[in-house]
């Protein structure tokens, strides 16, 4: 794909489908648990509660890496961005460096300053690494990268933890039930969670977040 063609529309179009397909199919499986507690119940709900982890592990690996491409294919000068995107931009040529003196601490000050005019070349492969275990930490150091870290995110940190513990209750083969009502309190905050961080890339992209904001005029 050439720089021009991830606009804002197509970047929203591949955003707005990844989550529409994803809440598609786990509403439908939600929609075929008994609501009265029996066998099938408890099972589907066990069957169910994995994948609803899934798709939210795989929403924002999927979704963070389109917006990164966005950003990347943007081509910007390194002093029109974000440090968060600088450092991804430079970060190969300075991990060459080595720093084990100030000579050579000097040498990668001047590489970073000597660099502030040239264009970025954001990597976009293998930088949003889930871990398989999208816990709290995990996710917060990802919107560290992609600087969309805020207030909502912090206070779900409670679900995102849960979730990964109940889809690892269930993947190790312990025999552990969630009632129903708790599991609708799980897909209920897990899809919400995921139309969040839809909107938050749309409106970063829109709003040219990724930019580093011009000096301010006495």
């Amino acid at each position: 794909m050439s720089r021009n063609q991830l606009s804002f529309d197509v970047l929203s179009d591949k955003v707005i489908g990844e989550f529409s397909w994803r809440r598609k199919e786990l509403t439908l499986l939600k929609n075929k648990i008994p609501s009265i507690k029996n066998s099938l119940q408890s099972a589907m709900i066990r069957a169910t509660l994995p994948l609803l982890y899934a798709h939210w592990e795989g929403f924002v690996k999927v979704s963070l890496s389109y917006y990164l491409e966005f950003v990347s294919y943007k081509g910007l000068k390194h002093n029109e961005l974000k440090t968060q995107f600088i450092a991804l931009s430079l970060q190969k040529k300075i991990g060459a460096l080595k720093e084990n003196n100030i000579q050579s601490k000097t040498q990668i000050i001047d590489f970073i300053f000597s660099s502030s005019e040239k264009q970025s070349n954001i990597p976009t492969k293998n930088i949003i690494n889930t871990k398989s275990n999208l816990r709290y930490d995990v996710l917060d150091e990802i919107l560290f990268i992609m600087d969309l870290k805020d207030v909502y995110f912090e206070s779900q940190e409670t679900l995102i933890n849960d979730l990964v513990n109940e889809r690892n209750y269930i993947a190790h083969g312990e025999h552990k039930l969630i009632d129903y009502d708790t599991f609708i309190e799980f897909f209920d905050d897990t899809i919400s969670l995921m139309e969040y961080l839809k909107t938050k890339i749309e409106n970063s992209a829109l709003l040219e977040s990724y930019k580093k904001s011009a000096p301010k005029t006495v």
